[in-house]
């Protein structure tokens, strides 16, 4: 028997899915261990070695593939907890990241932290302004260098960098991605003087237009970077020592998996690596089930996370904003916001009840733990409401403290003149209006029409609030996985190995014979740089399939939208064929595009992506047996709903539901790791992949009625 294993390391929890050669799965969670990552996925997988009946050495040994998504990156930078950096900027653009964009105080701010305009801040400097050094060079639009590089001045800039600490040096010179000659001799310079730093180089990370957010992609790179870095290492060392023998493959942000060694090298693309799993797995269930648009909604432990499959692609977010830093680099479009199941509830200055961005982490976490959290969660606010069984968390793995959750809700409850089960409605109801905003933000907002989408709702926290912040969207059906608890690292088994390459040349329509060849040019340069990454990593690019992308807008307009290009398309009088594609999804996005259309277009953005196919576990149906819901019914308990308060309501046995069975709400299906809940004018039925389908019940009765 082989083995398949992909890991997720949460903010509250690593989920671990391993999958065997006859499509078995298995599911396991663990607490995450900050300060020892490394040893949070070790022990994640050993739980299912120990259910397989085996040492972990064993599974190790006998694992084809194994997929990690790392929170490192992501949480260095949120927490502010990455390296000492220096910066070396061309002499006169020094402060770029201090001036940053017109937008940058209110870039990733939510609209309630936009009402009061005097106390917005721009991000916190990821560089301290005295390692800030500008180097006398400079290289003009057209790659041309008009001042040569001075050595001996940036071998001192280097030395003073090192002697103030920089533990990492990011490299973003003027038009780098023109003429790169410049970057990668200071790169060497740096690597001989100081061979201990870890270097971040614009060329090398984001080699596109853009001062600032190349500038800031640069900088978070070298933020970042040897955190990723001894972390992944630490990794991989364990992992072999454990018998493992195959390449560790990294999730990225851009959607496709990666060596460790870029990873290594590029910390920056694993950024959101997590929701980017969950996403892909959406993707991969929408083309299983026949449904082209689903709405991806991941709640787990510390955040809630937000994306879409729209006509069976997952969109990429032209300028992502990660800690409020605008970046350059291709990733999944997803939208994130602090609200969890580890969020803590707190009173403003104005006496009203709130609900994150805070969170309580794996340690102490909730007050229900046990741990020595002592602040009210949203899991505590879901057990007092009955939702959560305290003797069957994560499989009767974790014991949860009802008693802790309700002296917790009380301390608020004593500042607000409310019983602590009011302070549970209060939080539940606070959380889920939340989780709606954000689901209507990315759909209604950008022109995308829920009741055209199915909603999958995961995470260890989704099933649980799933029919309550979905209920109200107007969606065709809320589909909750067979292992929603770990669907994010379920999702990595479905990604291929990819590595992309971009550059930055504009150029304006109509396209003659000279820009035409010059975008081939351009494209051909990017895809012998994909190559060759991959024959560094395996020794052949046999396997690698091409594909090119084009970044386009309407003429003296913001918004870029990435074009696939296929052959011949550029062929077609002037570019037509590629100004066809882009006015087609442009309207598809933000409405016909006609008005726009007559200024034409221009093109800043040329992309290359190489792929690698990776085998994926496949899909087994299971058909649909005689047995009624009610055989796996587990007793009843009492559980809150905002119309009927507490209602005596049937708990049903996730592991003994078959496809077919059908259950009316209200009722709570109980599965290892989640809390499917089923309010009152809902209908669960089980599907042969073992997943829920959440209708109400007036759909799912009309739906019968066909």
């Amino acid at each position: 028997m082989s083995y398949r294993i992909a890991v997720d390391i949460g903010g509250t929890f690593t989920d671990c899915v391993v999958v065997d050669d006859q499509d078995r799965r298995y599911v396991s969670k663990a607490l995450t261990r900050y300060g020892a990552l490394e040893d949070g996925v070790l022990e994640a997988v050993e739980v299912i070695a120990s259910e397989l009946g085996m040492p972990l050495q064993d599974l190790l040994a006998r694992t084809e593939t194994f997929v990690h998504g790392t929170t490192q990156a992501t949480n260095a930078l949120v927490m502010h907890s990455g390296v000492r950096v220096g910066l070396l900027a061309t002499r006169g653009h020094e402060d770029v990241l201090r001036i940053g964009r017109v937008y940058s105080k209110i870039a990733g701010l939510a609209e309630r932290e936009l009402v009061h305009s005097t106390r917005l801040q721009k991000p916190a400097a990821l560089v301290p302004q005295e390692l800030v050094i500008g180097l006398n060079e400079r290289v003009d639009c057209d790659g041309d260098v008009v001042v040569p590089l001075n050595e001996d001045e940036v071998a001192a800039a280097v030395d003073k960098l090192v002697e103030g600490g920089a533990e990492a040096i990011a490299i973003s010179l003027l038009w780098s991605f023109a003429n790169d000659a410049h970057e990668r001799r200071v790169a060497e310079i740096v690597a001989e003087r100081a061979p201990h730093v870890f270097v971040s180089v614009s060329c090398e990370v984001a080699p596109v237009l853009g001062e600032y957010e190349r500038t800031a992609t640069t900088a978070v790179n070298a933020y970042v970077g040897p955190r990723v870095t001894v972390y992944l290492e630490a990794l991989d060392a364990k992992l072999r020592a454990g018998g493992f023998r195959s390449p560790l493959l990294v999730m990225q942000a851009s959607g496709g998996l990666t060596s460790v060694q870029d990873a290594a090298a590029r910390p920056v693309v694993t950024l959101d690596s997590g929701p980017t799993g969950g996403i892909i797995g959406s993707q991969a269930m929408g083309e299983l089930y026949g449904e082209s648009n689903v709405i991806c909604t991941d709640v787990g432990g510390t955040s809630f996370d937000v994306g879409l499959v729209l006509g069976g692609e997952v969109p990429l977010a032209t300028d992502p904003i990660v800690a409020r830093y605008s970046l350059r680099l291709p990733k999944v479009l997803v939208e994130s916001i602090g609200s969890g199941g580890g969020s803590i509830a707190w009173i403003d200055e104005g006496g009203l009840l709130r609900v994150g961005p805070q969170s309580a982490g794996s340690r102490p976490g909730p007050a229900c733990y046990g741990l020595g959290g002592t602040e009210a969660t949203v899991t505590d606010a879901d057990l007092v409401l009955g939702y959560l069984d305290p003797d069957a968390f994560l499989g009767g793995r974790m014991k949860l403290d009802r008693d802790l959750a309700l002296k917790a809700l009380s301390r608020l409850g004593d500042r607000l003149g409310m019983e602590p089960e009011e302070v549970a409605i209060g939080i539940f109801r606070i959380i889920n209006s939340q989780m709606a905003d954000l689901i209507l933000k990315l759909t209604i907002e950008q022109g995308n029409d829920p009741r055209d989408c199915v909603l999958a709702a995961y995470g260890g926290a989704g099933p649980t609030h799933a029919a309550f912040y979905g209920g109200d969207i107007g969606s065709k059906e809320l589909i909750i996985p067979a292992r929603s608890t770990a669907f994010s690292a379920e999702g990595m088994l479905a990604c291929d190995i990819t590595h992309t390459a971009d550059a930055s040349h504009t150029l304006r329509s109509p396209l003659a014979d000279k820009e035409i060849q010059a975008m081939e040019t351009t494209f051909q340069a990017l895809e012998r740089r994909v190559r060759a990454q991959f024959v560094e990593e395996s020794g052949t690019d046999d396997d690698v399939e091409i594909s090119r992308y084009a970044g386009v807008r309407f003429r003296m307009q913001p918004q870029t939208l990435v074009v696939p290009i296929d052959d011949g398309m550029l062929q077609t009088s002037g570019g037509q064929g590629l100004t066809d594609r882009f006015s087609e999804r442009y309207g598809r996005l933000y409405g016909g595009g006609a008005l726009l259309d007559g200024g034409g277009i221009e093109i800043d953005l040329h992309r290359v992506v190489g792929r690698r196919r990776v085998p994926r576990p496949t899909a087994t149906p299971q058909a649909e047996q005689s047995s009624l819901a009610a055989d796996a019914a587990g007793g009843v308990r009492q559980i809150y709903f905002e119309d009927s308060g507490y209602v005596d309501t049937t708990v049903y046995r996730g592991g003994a539901l078959r496809p077919g069975n059908v259950m009316e709400g209200p009722a709570v299906i109980q599965r290892m790791g989640d809390s499917v809940v089923v309010p009152p004018g809902f209908t669960a039925r089980v599907d042969d992949q073992l997943s829920l389908r959440l209708t109400p019940q007036a759909l799912a009765g009309a739906a019968a009625d066909k």
